[in-house]
């Protein structure tokens, strides 16, 4: 009994198309459309895509959601990302993977692949310009490669300079996940995380629970950071409830991106982030090298981000650290699809300008086919001014008539066009 349980939590884990869903579901065409309100965190593409936080279909079409269609042989077919009927680009619930509007999974005996198409049904290209994640399997089925199509089907590199991945899996049940580029040279998970040949492990929901750092002979290796494991705490949906940054010696230490040694995350029902805290190797609340020491987040009846809020380490509202503001609001549309504005507030409630980009708020206009037609960046009495960043006061998006292909323009105060 234990090893027929041992096999389902392996296959359900890793077997790719293997389905171990809720109970939400539609049946169509021989498939079965399961919806959630968000996916599992993940941090390599080894892992399946898989959904969180089931609902029915009457409360999907209410509000933001992911729809996974399976076939008859309980193979994943597609992901897609929705707002009721109304198809979107994935937003805040995204992972790391979940990076176009319709994903499309494909399988022969030795390999799968996954395509990706944007709300138009037209392909899409992503991380960079790929156009089709292609998966080998090894002898047992599972997958042991990764590489990377453009829309020639040409092997490319992808935007993270990852041109492939390779994973072994060993007998203790970690697996070794190596990065390479053209030429051969090892290259980090992603930018700004310097972790190179990876140990992985996992708990009992398939979820990441422990990455290593590690040589060619299995020794932890301390990056410049001075951070060798990233020990990782999900619940059972894979919401990612807590980090903790490990050295050599098992000890807590500031390092990797935020340059803290914990983190921890608040979900609420639906599986979004509501609350987010920083500390130090003392348990102590810091501020993380991107300028949080604390943060607070509200949504919309639709799932929309609504508001985002800063906090020092006494819990009191205050600046973000870098960016200068203690208030992210955003405004949407009656039906929850587009953005209308984005504005920037102080600590006691009045417009402020975002330290870094020079405006207070953002206007989105769109045409009469809903398509983004301009962008405005505004000063506190809703004037244009110019970014502080890149010059730019407005933005002007023109679509081909025959290919809709979208052509960009950047225009400052004067009306003087921009370079790209």
């Amino acid at each position: 009994m234990k090893l027929r349980c041992f096999l389902w939590l392996l296959l359900t884990s890793f077997f790719p198309g293997v389905y171990s869903g809720s109970i939400a579901q539609e049946k169509s065409n021989d498939l079965h459309t399961f919806y959630y309100s968000t996916v599992e965190f993940v941090e390599t593409p080894l892992s399946s895509i898989k959904g969180s936080v089931p609902l029915n279909k009457e409360e999907a079409m209410k509000r933001n959601h992911y729809r996974f269609s399976y076939n008859e042989k309980h193979q994943l077919v597609s992901v897609s990302f929705f707002n009721g009927k109304t198809p979107r680009g994935p937003n805040h619930t995204a992972s790391l993977f979940t990076l176009a509007h319709f994903m499309k999974f494909e399988y022969r005996e030795e390999s799968e692949t996954i395509s990706f198409f944007n709300t138009q049904g037209e392909p899409d290209e992503v991380l960079g310009n790929c156009s089709l994640f292609v998966y080998t399997y090894n002898d047992l089925g599972f997958r042991n490669r990764l590489y990377f199509l453009n829309k020639n089907n040409q092997r490319i590199t992808n935007s993270w300079g990852i041109y492939e991945y390779q994973w072994e899996y060993l007998d203790d049940g970690s697996i070794i996940e190596n990065r390479y580029d053209e030429q051969g040279n090892q290259v980090s998970i992603r930018p700004g995380f310097e972790f190179y040949r990876l140990r992985l492990y996992f708990n009992p929901s398939g979820h990441i629970a422990l990455m290593q750092n590690i040589d060619e002979n299995g020794n932890l290796v301390e990056n410049s950071s001075g951070a060798s494991q990233d020990r990782i705490t999900t619940n059972s949906q894979g919401n990612f409830l807590e980090w903790n940054v490990l050295n050599n010696n098992n000890e807590l230490e500031n390092g990797n991106g935020p340059n803290v040694a914990i983190g921890k995350q608040e979900f609420n029902v639906y599986g979004y982030e509501v609350a987010l805290e920083h500390q130090d190797e003392k348990s102590q609340v810091m501020a993380s090298a991107y300028g949080i020491y604390m943060s607070k987040t509200k949504f919309d009846p639709f799932g929309n981000i609504q508001e985002r809020t800063f906090y020092n380490a006494e819990g009191n509202p205050a600046k973000h650290n870098n960016a200068g503001y203690h208030k992210l609001s955003l405004t949407w549309d009656e039906q929850g699809n587009k953005r209308k504005s984005l504005r920037y507030f102080d600590v006691v409630g009045n417009p402020c300008i975002h330290a870094t980009r020079g405006y207070h708020g953002v206007r989105y206009d769109y045409d009469d086919q809903g398509r983004i037609s301009r962008i405005s960046y505004l000063s506190t009495s809703d004037e244009l001014t110019n970014r502080k960043d890149n010059g730019r006061a407005y933005s002007v998006y023109k679509y081909g008539k025959d290919d809709g292909e979208i052509q960009v323009v950047h225009f400052d105060t004067s009306n003087s066009e921009l370079k790209q």
